[in-house]
């Protein structure tokens, strides 16, 4: 009985020490730097608003990202988002945001398998509140469209060169207070986890050569 179990564990170790090698291996022929990445992500947010409640809510981007030579990187996003929940007289009220930003990001790891970061940036997004999709609370052109900060912190696991996976988690500060209809003097926020993939393509030297044959 003991001696299977040793055996066991002793090909449980091996195995350990084998997939930490090749983990090892592949995060030194990372080629994830100088390479334009394009993903998709989706997740739930939290709007945090004037409404009696708000309920948990999803959404979805396309991303851009650019990964320089450093530790730095560019990034974008365009997406939307559906918020739902509660006013006080008890109705459905509902608010659809579409928005896109540009950040800068900063890893930690750029090298590895798994390299955690940090972003932050600003975008501009156009919201649409109602109330049980009747018309927008929110009248005149000008109005549903604004300006906001956002920021975050994520993982980024790599599965080969051209493949990754991405979890992360931001938070998003408008500059207005009617993203759900109604204003109180508070600025609405939004809180957002997301789960993307994302493909690399064209390494710096690939980038110069269609610039120089552009040139020619």
């Amino acid at each position: 009985m003991g001696e299977p179990l040793m055996k066991r564990y002793s090909n449980s170790t091996i195995f350990t020490i084998v997939l930490l090698v090749i983990l090892a291996s592949s995060a030194d022929a990372q080629v994830g730097r100088g390479k334009f990445g394009f993903g998709l992500s989706a997740g739930p947010s939290l709007m945090q608003s004037d409404l009696k409640t708000n309920e948990v809510s999803y959404g979805a981007s396309v991303d851009l990202s650019y990964a320089l030579e450093n530790n730095f990187g560019l990034t974008s996003s365009l997406g939307f988002d559906s918020y739902s929940g509660k006013n006080y007289a008890n109705q459905n009220a509902l608010s659809t945001v579409f928005r896109g930003h540009f950040a800068a990001s900063y890893d930690f790891l750029p090298k590895q398998v798994l390299n955690p970061f940090v972003y932050g940036g600003g975008g501009m997004m156009f919201f649409y509140p109602r109330i049980d999709n009747g018309p927008s609370l929110i009248t005149g052109w000008s109005n549903p469209w604004n300006f906001y900060l956002v920021g975050g912190v994520g993982v980024d696991y790599f599965i080969d060169e051209s493949w990754s996976l991405i979890v992360a988690g931001e938070g998003t500060y408008t500059f207005s207070d009617r993203m759900d209809g109604y204003k109180s003097g508070v600025d609405d926020s939004f809180l957002r986890v997301s789960v993307g993939v994302r493909y690399y393509l064209f390494d710096r030297s690939t980038v110069q050569r269609i610039v120089d044959a552009v040139r020619r």
